[in-house]
């Protein structure tokens, strides 16, 4: 559904938005982002989601998401990370006893566990533009994305384990039939559950309140007592922290932007890229205006006919 720069449920609540951006996203248009989805918790919930998100805890801090991730009463993460330890370690049983493996065979096992990983991002693009947004195709899944867009943007979305695990096995299946090598195609099974494992904690964690710094913190530097440790967590930090959350923060506000602005467009995820590269990714102000100029013309058009009714009834 497209929600043209507005939450509706009950009632429409007009939000504006200074994002002027499409790629790449300024502290500037992530903090109105942000307070789009922040506004959301003042907004009337559909009857039907209300009871599921009101008395529900989202967390707003990264133990908090952490904890509820893995500990807590869904089930379905702690299953799949099990299930990939479970493959990880066939492999190595496998591999331990086999014979030395040479510089080729290692290549191609890099090779179909990478391409694993890409398969999951292309099938995770288009599942979600083709299936779960299709116009003319109605089916059950269609039915609870629906569902998922009409909660309020803060909730927390974590799939069933009988979708995860039914998911990862039967991909397992059609890998085993793809591939007859059982030692890649356990590589496969793995480089495509770590992805979907991935996705499914990111897709989890956008929907929290748990909001991305835009800095390096030097609270953990100030706390060093030489050089050298100084050093080392500013690597770290620069290196590793620091690209992670900008890409939590890229992934946030493209997610935001598919539920608060227009459900038409911004379908990718784990690589945002995606909406680049397939013309799903508009430009912010751009889109804004087209939908304000499309809204116009509709109204300019029901007055029309209302002043066509009216002189129809008084004739």
């Amino acid at each position: 559904r497209r929600c043209q720069g507005t939450i509706s449920d009950s009632g429409t609540t007009t939000v504006s938005l200074q994002a002027n951006n499409n790629s790449s996203s300024s502290s500037s248009s992530s903090s109105d982002l942000s307070a789009i989805a922040s506004r959301q918790k003042h907004t009337a919930i559909a009857p039907t989601t209300a009871a599921t998100t009101a008395t529900e805890l989202v967390p707003s801090t990264w133990s908090q998401a952490l904890h509820r991730f893995f500990l807590g009463e869904d089930i379905g993460p702690s299953l799949v990370v099990l299930t990939i330890f479970g493959f990880i370690y066939t492999r190595y049983q496998l591999l331990s006893s086999s014979t030395t493996p040479t510089p080729s065979s290692i290549i191609m096992e890099l090779f179909v566990f990478s391409s694993a990983i890409v398969l999951w991002w292309v099938q995770e693009y288009f599942f979600h533009k083709v299936l779960l947004h299709s116009p003319s195709f109605h089916w059950i899944g269609k039915s609870i994305h629906k569902t998922h867009h009409e909660k309020d943007y803060f909730h927390v979305s974590i799939d069933p384990p009988q979708l995860l695990l039914g998911w990862l096995f039967v991909a397992h299946f059609i890998f085993r039939v793809l591939i007859p090598p059982f030692h890649l195609c356990l590589s496969a099974t793995i480089g495509y559950s770590i992805a979907g494992l991935v996705y499914e904690w990111s897709h989890y964690i956008v929907h929290t309140k748990v909001k991305p710094p835009r800095f390096i913190s030097t609270s953990s530097l100030s706390s060093c007592n030489n050089y050298n440790n100084k050093q080392q967590s500013l690597f770290l930090e620069r290196i590793l922290i620091l690209p992670i959350m900008r890409k939590y923060s890229k992934m946030r506000d493209n997610h935001i932007r598919h539920h608060l602005i227009d459900s038409r467009y911004w379908y990718a995820f784990s690589v945002t890229e995606m909406d680049d590269l397939f013309h799903t990714n508009p430009n912010v102000k751009e889109l804004k205006t087209q939908m304000k100029a499309i809204e116009t013309t509709r109204e300019r058009e029901n007055q029309t006919e209302r002043g066509t009714e009216r002189e129809g009834i008084s004739v």
